[in-house]
């Protein structure tokens, strides 16, 4: 029997305004936040044999603190999605993650995109990639670009592990989302291990990730070729260090709306800079909130980023 990670972080992650690129989409912004709770270690175990995070949350009473701060703060004492909200809703939205925030009870890391700046660093992507995650091939995964028979840019890797045989394959608008949203994930992980869990007598194998991702666009329940995507790109060597779920429900569990709602805030602030909007995050966000959320720089070899607060 493996041994129980001491460790375990729920990671709920959404993207603002869509999940993919588009055509034509150059100056288009986009950001992918993640939230990052850590679970009452009382609970592993119910992790470790299974259970989703809806069940495991519903009893850790830290997180559950949380939400019904939010609940009992919010316009008509609920969770809503951020797009359809009033700016009362979303003020009052600003003022209670402030809060949480200052508490230390969740963790922000965000980082925001312009189309063109991903699309032409992919080179450093993959490297990036590469040296976080890579699989048991020798941290070298490389994709096969070809046209489709409707003329669209795909993107393929093929690899065997002990599991058997896997492919991974989507078009290019696609794919260069889901590698940085698995480097992104790798990339917590590492800064986790190496700066605020593990110690000199502590092994990986201490901290777990469950990334909680709401259900990708183009997916159903029947056919969730993204989720898979991900699932492999995140996790290639099955060793369940970064695991991947969902919630039974799309935009129904608190913690996806709050990560949706943190989601539309960053995005649609980072695009309209003077914005009322980009205001809400100056006037209620802490100096602390800052060092978590990045801006994605024209890279070549590997990714580069800046703070956004050098920006705004």
């Amino acid at each position: 029997m493996e041994p129980l990670p001491k460790t375990h972080f729920y990671v709920f992650s959404d993207a603002s305004p869509s999940d993919w690129l588009t055509d034509g989409g150059d100056e288009n912004w986009h950001t992918i936040v993640n939230l990052l709770f850590q679970t009452d270690p009382s609970l592993i175990p119910c992790i470790s044999g299974g259970r989703n995070h809806e069940d495991v949350l519903s009893l850790d009473r830290p997180y559950q603190e949380i939400i019904n701060n939010f609940n009992a703060k919010l316009p008509n004492n609920t969770l809503r999605k951020w797009h359809r909200s009033s700016m009362t809703y979303k003020k009052k939205f600003c003022e209670i993650i402030s809060e949480e925030l200052n508490k230390g009870t969740l963790i922000i890391s965000a980082c925001s995109f312009q189309e063109k700046t991903l699309r032409n660093s992919q080179t450093a992507l993959l490297n990036s990639y590469n040296q976080n995650i890579g699989g048991i091939e020798g941290r070298n995964i490389d994709f096969e670009l070809f046209d489709d028979k409707r003329g669209r840019r795909q993107m393929r890797h093929s690899f065997i592990n002990f599991h058997g045989h896997h492919e991974i394959q989507a078009p290019e608008s696609q794919m260069l989302v889901l590698l940085f949203m698995a480097w992104f994930f790798a990339n917590q992980f590492i800064f986790f291990s190496e700066n605020l869990v593990l110690n000199e007598n502590s092994k990986s194998t201490d901290l777990a990730f469950t990334v909680v991702s709401d259900k990708l666009s183009g997916d159903d329940e029947f056919r969730p070729k993204n989720e898979m995507n991900l699932r492999n790109l995140i996790d290639p060597d099955g060793d369940q260090l970064i695991s991947l779920g969902k919630s039974q429900q799309s935009d129904s569990f608190s913690g996806d709306l709050i990560v949706d709602n943190l989601a539309g805030l960053l995005n649609s602030a980072v695009d309209r800079q003077n914005s009322e909007t980009a205001e809400l995050i100056t006037n209620f966000f802490p100096n602390s909130f800052w060092q978590g959320w990045h801006r994605l720089m024209p890279s070549e070899t590997t990714l580069k980023s800046i703070f956004v607060k050098e920006t705004f």
